[in-house]
């Protein structure tokens, strides 16, 4: 029985960073990470256990839309090979243990076709577990409001399919999760392959009145089908364009100057911890030096020597 699912802060914020992409469809993505299994006593218990997630992996939506998203089989299989190789660079056992994707404009509840995806996820592992993140919603003072849920499904007698709700617990990320900034950085690339496939197939396959025109190499059709054609063709690549340019001002420009931001506070910080230390260990020096009772010790640079003291008492310097 799955009781609690430990999410570190920096895989919420790529979760999140994913979710904010896109204003009109869903997102979709798979969590990686373990179980630990609890110790339990009670023999009327079932037997309890934590979900930890490690890192997420991103999928390529086959169907994307306001309230639905879906993605093609082969994608799982990816998700599975990239827990693979995180268990390979960690020496760690790791795995697909859940889901997540996105519910912009609408409430944070799971629908009925989440929870019908999420009973047959448990079919193949009972402690499987999604996440659902609520965006884009306004709250009476016009603030944004982000809400995030997690959950199973419980079937019941009746065939009747109920949400589960599963306690989530976000952490400070103390250390570096792994591949936290890769996958941030990765999630222009897929939404790029997305837009790439959709202009792909719709110049394969080109809608004109009410008739579907494949495009093949013994073309005989009419010649306003082929002006037609072209014509939509054009249409298709002014929407590609536009497509890569909402790309690259509202999501590259700005996670580029976020890791620069970053990289700014973190050279900060480290001067500022070296400026501490520094003035630490000059407080040290003037204090020994102030001492009554100090010994002189003579450093010489040849390493055979000995210090000399002026005391003949043994002491000990805590540096």
């Amino acid at each position: 029985m799955l009781t609690k699912v430990i999410l570190p802060a920096d895989v919420y914020h790529v979760m999140l960073s994913h979710a904010f992409t896109t204003e009109k469809e869903e997102i979709i993505g798979m969590l990686i990470g373990s179980w630990q299994v609890l110790p339990n006593t009670n023999p009327f218990c079932k037997t309890r256990s934590l979900a930890y997630v490690e890192a997420i992996s991103i999928l390529k939506r086959s169907d994307k839309r306001k309230d639905r998203v879906e993605i093609a089989p082969e994608q799982l299989h990816l998700a599975a090979l990239r827990a693979e190789e995180l268990c390979s660079k960690t020496n760690r056992s790791l795995s697909v243990i859940g889901w997540y994707h996105s519910h912009p404009h609408i409430t944070v509840f799971p629908s009925h076709i989440d929870l019908r995806t999420q009973l047959s996820y448990q079919a193949m592992d009972s402690q499987f577990f999604g996440i659902i993140l609520s965006c884009f919603n306004r709250t009476a003072d016009d603030a944004n409001r982000v809400q995030i849920t997690c959950f199973q499904s419980e079937q019941k007698q009746d065939q009747s399919v109920t949400q589960l709700n599963i306690a989530l617990e976000i952490r400070p990320s103390i250390t570096p999760t792994l591949g936290a900034r890769d996958t941030f950085l990765e999630i222009p690339k897929y939404l790029y392959e997305e837009q790439r496939d959709e202009y792909a197939r719709s110049i394969d396959r080109i809608q004109y009145g009410h008739r579907t025109h494949m495009r093949t190499d013994n073309d005989t059709a009419p010649e306003e089908d082929h002006l037609a054609s072209n014509m939509v063709k054009l249409h298709n690549a002014g929407i590609y364009g536009q497509a890569l340019t909402r790309l690259v001002d509202g999501i590259v420009f700005p996670a580029t100057h976020l890791l620069e931001l970053r990289s700014l506070a973190i050279d900060e910080e480290g001067t500022n911890v070296g400026d501490k230390k520094m003035a630490e260990l000059e407080k040290e020096k003037e204090a020994l030096l102030n001492r009554p009772d100090k010994p002189v010790i003579y450093i010489s640079d040849d390493e055979d020597e000995h210090q000399r003291l002026e005391d003949t008492e043994s002491f000990l310097i805590d540096l």
